[in-house]
């Protein structure tokens, strides 16, 4: 009897520790997800659509802002609280 109630309690404990490593994986998956959305970003200026790598882009309050042209850069760099949303 004491040998049942042992290996019931073993079988809990692995099942337990199989189903907690499975979550990291999960979690890895839907922060795939997420980042596959965020290749594509919208000008602030001009409100076209940029690719996130783009070369033309200004930090403001530590987030990076992507730009189609130079001169939509410039005119965010000048006025920069004008096209971000509050």
């Amino acid at each position: 009897m004491k040998k049942l109630i042992l290996l019931v309690i073993l079988l809990g404990l692995i099942t337990i520790t199989l189903k907690s490593n499975a979550n990291p994986i999960i979690d890895k998956q839907k922060n795939k997800l997420i980042d596959s959305v965020k290749k594509v970003q919208v000008d602030p200026v001009c409100k076209m659509k940029v690719k996130a790598g783009a070369s033309k882009n200004a930090v403001y309050n530590n987030v990076t802002y992507n730009f189609c042209s130079e001169s939509c850069k410039q005119k965010f760099v000048a006025e920069p609280a004008k096209y971000v949303k509050k």
